[in-house]
C-alpha cells in the first residue's frame, strides 16, 4: 500500500469512474486501474463490488475510503504547514473542555504577548486529534489522559470534576444521592463510543441491561450540553461546562452515591522542530490554566508536573 494508491482510490470513491479519476489526477485509465488493483492485492480483499451494475464499494472498500480521506486531509495539512514553515505560525490542538475554558484565556494571552504569532486552534475529541498529532500537523496538543499518549515532560494537568446534570423538570425534587440504578431510570444523554466518558458512564449505569427510559446520544460535549439544556435528559458532564446554568438554577447537579472520576487534560505533544516557539506557547498555556482554575475552583484543579 502506498499514498498514490490511496489517492487514486479516494477519488474513485468520489467520482465512481476510472476514466474520470484518470482525468482528474493526470494519469491514464490503465494506470489508475493498476493502482486500485495493487491496493486490493495489498489488503487481500476486493474493494469494489464488480458484480453490481452501478459503481459500488464493498464493506471493506467503504472503510478504506474513509481512511484514504483522512490520509489525504493530513497530507494537505502537512503540505500547507511546510509552505508556511518559515512563517511564525503554529497549530494548537485541544479537546472541547479546553476550548471553552482556559483555551479562551490562552488565545487572549497569545494575542497580547505574542502579537506577531499566527496561531491556529484545532478543537476536537481525542479521536479527531490523535491522527493530527501523529502526523505532525499540530505543534502542541492538549487532550484527555484516555488518549493513551504520555504527558510532555515538565508540563501540567488540569482535572475537571464530572457529575450528573439535568433540568429540574426532568429529575424533580431530589433530596438524597441517587444510586446508579436510580439514575438509569431517567432519560439519559450519552456519549459516542469514541468519547473518553463513554465507557465509565456505560459501565456505571450498566447499559447492557434493559433500558427503562429514553437514550439519546450527542456527538460532542457542546451538543450534549445543548441537549441537557433543552431537557432531553440527564447526562454526566465536566461540570464547568455548565457552571453558569448550575449557578442560576436552570440546571441542577444530580447527587450520586457513586462518583465519576474527574477528566484529566494534559499536554501530550510538542513539535520538536519548533520547540522554542512551542515551549513559549506552553508557558502561556500553563499561566492560562492556573488563572482559570483559580477563578473556577469548584469544578477544576490545576496540577503541576
Amino acid at each position: 500500500m502506498n499514498f498514490k494508491q490511496l489517492e487514486a482510490f479516494y477519488w474513485l470513491s468520489k467520482l465512481h469512474s476510472f476514466q474520470r479519476v484518470a482525468d482528474h489526477i493526470g494519469l491514464t485509465q490503465p494506470a489508475v486501474s493498476a493502482r486500485i488493483s495493487g491496493l486490493e492485492d495489498s489488503f487481500g480483499v476486493p474493494l469494489i463490488d464488480r458484480n453490481e451494475a452501478l459503481f459500488t464499494l464493498t464493506e471493506q472498500g467503504q472503510e478504506v475510503a474513509e481512511f484514504a480521506e483522512t490520509f489525504l486531509n493530513l497530507s494537505e495539512q502537512l503540505a500547507t504547514r511546510m509552505k508556511h514553515g518559515q512563517k511564525r505560525r503554529l497549530s494548537i490542538g485541544m479537546v472541547g473542555m479546553v476550548t471553552t475554558t482556559w483555551g479562551r484565556t490562552l488565545r487572549r494571552k497569545i494575542q497580547t504577548e505574542r502579537p506577531g504569532e499566527l496561531v491556529d486552534f484545532v478543537s476536537g475529541g481525542n479521536v479527531e486529534l490523535n491522527p493530527q498529532i501523529r502526523s505532525g500537523a499540530l505543534d502542541l496538543a492538549f487532550v484527555t489522559g484516555e488518549a493513551g499518549l504520555p504527558q510532555v515532560a515538565n508540563s501540567f494537568s488540569v482535572h475537571y470534576s464530572v457529575g450528573w446534570v439535568a433540568r429540574p423538570d426532568v429529575v424533580g425534587n431530589i433530596t438524597r444521592p441517587l444510586t446508579p440504578d436510580e439514575i438509569r431510570e431517567f432519560p439519559l444523554v450519552l456519549y459516542p463510543r469514541g468519547s473518553p466518558l463513554y465507557r465509565p458512564v456505560a459501565e456505571l449505569i450498566e447499559e447492557t441491561r434493559r433500558r427503562p427510559n429514553a437514550r439519546h446520544t450527542g456527538n460532542s460535549l457542546g451538543m450534549i450540553c445543548d441537549m441537557v439544556r433543552a431537557g432531553y435528559g440527564v447526562s454526566a458532564v465536566p461540570l464547568v461546562a455548565l457552571e453558569r446554568e448550575l449557578a442560576t438554577g436552570l440546571l441542577v447537579e444530580v447527587p450520586a452515591t457513586v462518583k465519576l472520576a474527574p477528566m484529566d487534560v494534559r499536554c501530550v505533544h510538542i513539535n520538536k522542530a519548533r520547540r522554542v516557539q512551542a515551549e513559549a506557547i506552553l508557558a502561556l498555556a500553563r499561566t492560562a490554566a492556573i488563572e482559570w482554575c483559580a477563578a473556577h475552583p469548584r469544578y477544576m484543579t490545576f496540577s503541576d508536573g
